[in-house]
């Protein structure tokens, strides 16, 4: 069996936040293994922490994710998967998160299975 895939949340809202590590942790394939609610602590962490998913979302409390995407693809170093989830999906933010680097983007309001399967799909 695989071991457990480490994911990191990049999310501000504590409501989406609780739901995510609980529909997560539900499938038992998945550890949350932290979370950022504010841009600088997000990319800080995510270069720090080891991880095979990060779900960032575009709005945060201070900031936004498309930094942490920019930060994360500038870095010399291998990340694991970048999945966008937001609340303001349009077609040139997909657009715009894809070239950053992220593989998957989700709108929260109605993407939720759609992102959990993905996240079960992935090999690790």
């Amino acid at each position: 069996m695989n071991r457990k895939l480490k994911v990191f949340l990049v999310e501000d809202s504590l409501k989406i936040r609780s739901l995510l590590i609980e529909i997560l942790q539900q499938t038992g394939q998945v550890d949350v293994v932290g979370f950022a609610d504010r841009q600088t602590d997000a990319l800080n962490q995510l270069r720090l922490i080891a991880w095979d998913v990060a779900i960032i979302d575009i709005s945060l409390r201070e900031g936004n994710g498309l930094p942490v995407l920019v930060g994360l693809q500038s870095d010399d170093k291998t990340y694991g998967t970048r999945i966008v989830l937001t609340s303001s999906p349009s077609s040139e933010m997909k657009t715009r998160t894809l070239a950053l680097g992220a593989s998957a983007f989700f709108d929260k309001s109605s993407d939720l299975d759609l992102l959990i399967q993905y996240i079960q799909r992935i090999e690790h």
